[in-house]
Formats: structure tokens, C-alpha cells, sequence
């Protein structure tokens, strides 16, 4: 064999393909690892849960336990008080029902008592409103009556009233219609013995005058005329003058018997008002004296019932004291006629205080562990909270782009 020196070889350039291939086993590595990290965080948070869950539970028996340990052992503390002082309980809540029972008797027959009386004094006053209502029927009646008698004469004073001032208007027209009358007939003589004086005074002239003898006669039958003008009208003055005050005195003396008939109608009505006052006063004095009785009576049955009830209410709490008193009574005759029982709870709440204190180890075991465990897995746990905000993150991002799209 000759020796032969090798040559160095040169290093290999790597194909695309070759290069493409080792990306892909990188990748697919990288993904496992991953997937098999997810996996262990998955994991992790079950077991931590799961954990917790035993904790939990381990934790509420541990609670009932002592929930009933403690209802038990309040039993059997009862029990020993009760046992240790039976003799005491006896006699003193003995005598408490009796005494209780006597009270309740004593009560109850108040209550009949009370009740009895209260319904007798309801049939009597039920009774006297009755025979009240019936007696002060008529005197009622007479009130009533004597009212409506006051009222029709107060109804005939305001008739005779407007009569009255229709009377004063009628004779203040007569008067007036006097006045115009007789002023209208004053009115004519001065006219006619003006024209009288007028017609006198032209028959001077004319007779002055020399006038003409049928002119003179002519003015002398013209002043005779006017003298029959001027007697006339003197005469109707007087007739006016009478027929006018005539008018007035008639209209006066029907104002008179008007005002006569106010009087006499005011009077009725003051005596209409008195006797309704007397027998409106006679009425409601009855009346009074009837509502004081049957208030009275009122007033009996009401004190009656507030005595009833009030014997009730003591009734009842001397039951209450009763109830209590027996229940205490019965609790001790029942732990002195059973000390078995005694003993079987004493034993029971041995047996438990020692199932609580086991109870407690496991509890506390559970705790432990948990608390190992979420130590343990705080890495996986990291994890799987962190890819979580990824995937939350990367949502987001692509709803950002959706929607700026």
C-alpha cells in the first residue's frame, strides 16, 4: 500500500432544500415544546383545582364536625347541670306551676267575671236606649213642632215686613201725588187771575180810552168769564186739596193697620221663638240627661272590657310562666329518668373530639399539599396564563384590522 497524504476535504454548501427541511424540523420542535409546555400548564391548573376542591371539602366536614360537636357537647353540659341540680329544679319549678296553674285559675275566672258583667250591662244600656228613645219621642216632637210654629211666624213677620214697607211707599206716592195736586191747582188760579188781572186791565185802558161801547163790552164779558175761571179754579183747590188728602189718609191708615199687623205678627213670633227655645230646652236637657246615663253605663262596660283584657294578658303570661316552669320540670325528669343518655353523649363527644382532631390532620394534610402543588406548577401555570393574553391579544389585533379595514 503506498502512503499516500490526504487532502483536506473542502466543506459542503447546503442546498435550499436541505435548508428548508431543517426549518421545518425546528419549527415543528419548537411547536411540540410548546404544545407539551400548554399542556403541562393545562395540566397543572386541574391538579391545583382539584387540590383545592379536597381542601375545600376536607375543610366544610371539618366544620360540620364541629358544628355538631359543639351542639353535642352544649347537650351534654345542659344534661350535667340539670343532673347536678335536680333536686333544686323540682322544687322550684314545682312550686313555679303551681303557682302558675292558681294564677291561671284566678285570672280565668276574672276574665268570666268581667265579661259576664260587661255583656249584662250591654243588654241594659241596649234597654235604656230604647226606653230613652221612647220617652223623648214626643217632647221631640213638641220641640219639632214649636219650631216649625217659629218658623211660619218669622215667615208671616218678614210678609208683614214688605207689606209694611209697600204701605210706607204707597202713602209716600199719596202725599207726593197730594203735593202735585194741589201745587197743579194752585198753579191754575194764579193762571186764571193773572189772565183776570190782564183782562181788568185792558177794560180800564179801553174805558180810559174812550174805546168804542161793544169793545168795553166785549173786555167786561171777558173779565166776567175770567172771575167764573178764577172761582173755579179756587173751587178745585179744595176738591183736589180733599180728594188728595183723602188718598194720603188712606194710604196712613193702611200703613197703621200694616205696622198694626207687624206688631201683632212680631209678637207671635217672639212668642212661637220663646215657646220653641223653652221646648228645645226642654228636650236637650232630657236628652242630656239620658246620654249621661247611657255614657255611664258606657263607661262600665268599657272599664269592664279593659279589665277582661287585662285579666287575659295575665293570664296568658302566667301560661307562658306556666309552659316554661313545666318544660324545665319535664327536661329534668327526663335527664334524671335517662343517665344513659347522658353517658352515651359523653362517650359520643369523646369519639368526635377525637374524629375532629383526625379531621384536623387530614385538613391540614390537604393544605399542605395544595399549597406544595401551586408552588410546584407556578411556571406551567405562568404559561398557560401568558399564551391565554396572547391569544386575547392577537383577537384583538385582528379585530383592530378588520375594522380599520
Amino acid at each position: 500500500m503506498e502512503d499516500r497524504q490526504s487532502a483536506p476535504e473542502e466543506p459542503q454548501e447546503k442546498s435550499p432544500s436541505s435548508t428548508a427541511d431543517d426549518a421545518l424540523v425546528a419549527a415543528r420542535g419548537a411547536a411540540q415544546s410548546a404544545a407539551s409546555r400548554l399542556r403541562e400548564g393545562v395540566n397543572a391548573v386541574r391538579d391545583v383545582r382539584a387540590a383545592a376542591r379536597r381542601h375545600s371539602s376536607a375543610r366544610a366536614r371539618l366544620r360540620e364536625m364541629t358544628e355538631a360537636l359543639e351542639a353535642d357537647e352544649a347537650a351534654l353540659e345542659r344534661r350535667d347541670e340539670v343532673a347536678a341540680t335536680y333536686e333544686q329544679i323540682v322544687e322550684e319549678q314545682g312550686a313555679a306551676v303551681a303557682e302558675a296553674k292558681a294564677e291561671i285559675s284566678r285570672q280565668r275566672e276574672l276574665v268570666e267575671r268581667a265579661e259576664q258583667r260587661a255583656a249584662s250591662l250591654e243588654e241594659q244600656l241596649e234597654q235604656l236606649r230604647e226606653n230613652n228613645e221612647e220617652e223623648l219621642r214626643p217632647y221631640k216632637r213638641l220641640a219639632e213642632t214649636a219650631r216649625g210654629r217659629s218658623e211660619e211666624a218669622s215667615r208671616g213677620v218678614s210678609e208683614a215686613k214688605r207689606a209694611v214697607r209697600t204701605a210706607e211707599g204707597q202713602a209716600k206716592d199719596a202725599a207726593e201725588r197730594r203735593e202735585q195736586s194741589i201745587s197743579s191747582a194752585n198753579r191754575a188760579i194764579d193762571s186764571s187771575q193773572a189772565r183776570l188781572r190782564k183782562v181788568e186791565e185792558e177794560l180800564r185802558k179801553a174805558r180810559d180810552g174812550h174805546a168804542a161801547a161793544g169793545a168795553v163790552k166785549q173786555l167786561q164779558d171777558d173779565v166776567t168769564t175770567e172771575l167764573a175761571h178764577v172761582e173755579a179754579a179756587r173751587a178745585e183747590v179744595s176738591v183736589v186739596t180733599r180728594d188728595a188728602q183723602s188718598a194720603v189718609d188712606a194710604a196712613q191708615t193702611h200703613l197703621w193697620t200694616q205696622k198694626k199687623s207687624l206688631e201683632e205678627a212680631q209678637r207671635e213670633a217672639d212668642a212661637a221663638r220663646r215657646e220653641y227655645e223653652n221646648r228645645k230646652q226642654d228636650y236637650e236637657e232630657r236628652l242630656a240627661r239620658a246620654r249621661d246615663a247611657e255614657e255611664d253605663l258606657e263607661d262600665q262596660i268599657s272599664s269592664l272590657r279593659k279589665e277582661a283584657e287585662e285579666a287575659k294578658a295575665a293570664h296568658d303570661e302566667a301560661a307562658e310562666r306556666h309552659d316554661e316552669a313545666q318544660a324545665l320540670l319535664d327536661e329534668a325528669e327526663e335527664v334524671h329518668a335517662t343517665p344513659e343518655e347522658t353517658k352515651r353523649l359523653r362517650a359520643s363527644v369523646a369519639a368526635q373530639r377525637a374524629e375532629i382532631e383526625a379531621q384536623q390532620g387530614v385538613v391540614d394534610e390537604l393544605a399542605e399539599g395544595e399549597r406544595s402543588l401551586r408552588t410546584s406548577t407556578r411556571g406551567s401555570r405562568l404559561v398557560l396564563l401568558a399564551a391565554a393574553v396572547a391569544v386575547v391579544v392577537v383577537i384583538v389585533a385582528i379585530v383592530a384590522l378588520i375594522v380599520t379595514r
